[in-house]
């Protein structure tokens, strides 16, 4: 059987095909598949180009940004199917991509900390089990923009006289190449200003405002952590994200959950998608 394995993020596309789990080719196309932003037209040129080079395959396993919209999904079906024919398709979001990507026939926990958050797991059932993940105005507690956010409004707070210095709020100014304080506030105006606001986080400086709220976000997402441990009883926990790579922020997630195997994602999840022998035997929900 050929596989193809797909994830579409919001700057790129990687693929991979793979014939009796052994990879035959992979490509990376330079080109942003987030549903939520990508223009239909521009999304079904993306496919058709894909298609191109892969040829007819089995199954397609893709898993897209912006996916977890059953409308957006239908487009993307809808599209795919166009070009893809010939072929059974699974389509799911890159958070679901990176958890089926890790599972090797028992359960099994990733939490996400990007951009935004969420943890999720397979149990020995293989239910897939959810928590967080419900957008950056209801929650995300541990990605990236809400600790930015959060610090920005810490920033404003001591512009208006009811909070304390910080210097993050210099290295804030800098980073954004902005005058004052108050000028931060037209961030908000910017039609990517999720990804412009949370690219602070890797290059901001662990001050004490600073690991105060990665201390106050970190404790809503290690909750979540646990309650999916909980209900999945896997021992194996695999942690993906730029959030991550901040080593104070993993620290104090590790320390917390001493009683798991923790694990950084490090294969390509297109990859893991095409030739993962175990996701034949997975009841996946699409």
């Amino acid at each position: 059987m050929k596989v193809l394995g797909i994830d579409g993020g919001g700057t790129s596309l990687k693929a991979t095909v793979a014939q009796e789990n052994k990879v035959i080719r992979r490509t990376i196309l330079n080109q942003g598949v987030n549903l939520s932003a990508v223009d239909p037209k521009q999304l079904e040129q993306t496919i058709k180009e894909l298609f191109e080079w892969s040829g007819d395959v089995d199954l397609v396993r893709a898993a897209f940004s912006g996916a977890g919209s059953e409308q957006r999904k239908s487009l993307l079906r809808e599209i795919m199917a166009k070009y893809f024919h010939n072929s059974s398709l699974q389509i799911f979001t890159d958070a679901e991509g990176v958890l089926y990507s890790c599972y090797e026939n028992e359960p099994v926990v990733v939490t996400i900390a990007g951009t935004g958050s969420v943890v999720m797991g397979v149990d020995n059932l293989q239910m897939v089990h959810r928590a967080g993940g419900w957008g950056h105005l209801f929650d995300d507690e541990g990605g990236a923009f809400s600790v930015v956010c959060k610090i920005i409004k810490a920033a404003l707070n001591y512009r208006d006289g009811i909070g304390e210095f910080d210097p993050i709020f210099d290295e804030l100014i800098h980073f954004y190449k902005v005058s004052h304080i108050e000028d931060l506030v037209d961030l908000q105006r910017l039609k990517n200003f999720k990804e412009v606001i949370a690219s602070f986080a890797s290059h901001m400086k662990i001050t004490p405002l600073v690991l105060r709220i990665l201390e106050e976000d970190l404790q809503i997402l290690l909750e979540r952590t646990k309650r999916i441990l909980y209900k999945t009883n896997a021992r194996k926990l695999y942690i993906h994200g730029g959030m991550f790579k901040i080593s104070q922020f993993q620290h104090i997630f590790a320390k917390n959950l001493s009683h798991v195997e923790i694990l950084r994602l490090k294969h390509d999840v297109d990859h893991m998608l095409a030739i993962n022998k175990s996701l034949l035997n997975l009841k996946i929900h699409m």
